[in-house]
């Protein structure tokens, strides 16, 4: 077992279940059936019980698929040429230019501010540890777009990246979403976060990864613009 499936399996015990969501939604979780804002999510954060249910789940689900796919395995070579034909005559995507009107609602928008927040050597708080306050990070009260350089030895993929006041993900201020990809030896991850309403203070940013839920904590700081 992955070390850091093991931590978050033992790290958090919760014997009254406190905040528990029921088995549908781990169940929906598992199958990846909510979004990656549900609030749920980060709930498996700091949640043992919660976590090995999940865990459980997602491991039934993968052995369903997995059969599944053995035994669709023939039909799926056999209809290969005609999906190709299919997929070759289709328009995926269209684009069309924008409309004088759409030009200028996009540039009667406020302008995002770039900020970039460097993760690499960075340690990370996980489920009710409690942050070092020389860790924190800073973002103004305003439209950010976000460039997170994520923790060494982190995963690419689909993550959501949240502001929040607590670590259970019941009072999220803002979230976005963005695919982390390979920028040389680190993975960059973008996203647009509108801070524009959230009170200056202490928050939690959170980065939330979406093919096994892990999730990370970091010591937040809202700013004036």
């Amino acid at each position: 077992m992955k070390p850091i499936r093991q931590f978050f399996l033992e790290a958090n015990p919760n014997p009254e279940r406190q905040g528990c969501p029921d088995e549908k939604t781990l169940k929906d979780i598992a199958e990846n059936r909510l979004p990656l804002k549900h609030p749920a999510r980060l709930h498996l954060a700091s949640c043992s019980p919660c976590f090995a249910e999940f865990r459980s789940f997602k491991e039934q689900y993968d052995a369903a698929r997995s059969l599944k796919r053995r035994v669709l395995a023939g039909a799926i070579a056999a209809c290969l040429v005609v999906a190709a034909g299919i997929y070759g005559s289709r328009v995926l995507f269209e684009r069309k230019a924008p409309s004088a009107i759409e030009k200028g609602a996009r540039n009667a928008q406020t302008v995002a501010n770039d900020r970039t927040i460097d993760l690499f050597n960075h340690g990370t708080v996980r489920g009710g540890s409690e942050p070092s306050p020389l860790d924190a990070v800073s973002l103004p009260s305003s439209l950010v777009h976000l460039r997170l350089i994520l923790p060494r030895f982190s995963d690419p993929g689909s993550y959501t990246v949240a502001v929040s006041k607590d670590k259970g993900g019941t009072e999220i201020v803002e979230r976005g979403s963005g695919m982390a990809v390979a920028a040389g030896p680190r993975l960059l991850l973008e996203v647009t976060l509108d801070l524009r309403r959230a009170q200056v203070g202490s928050y939690f940013l959170a980065t939330v990864r979406e093919s096994d839920n892990g999730t990370y904590y970091y010591p937040l700081i809202v700013q004036n613009r």
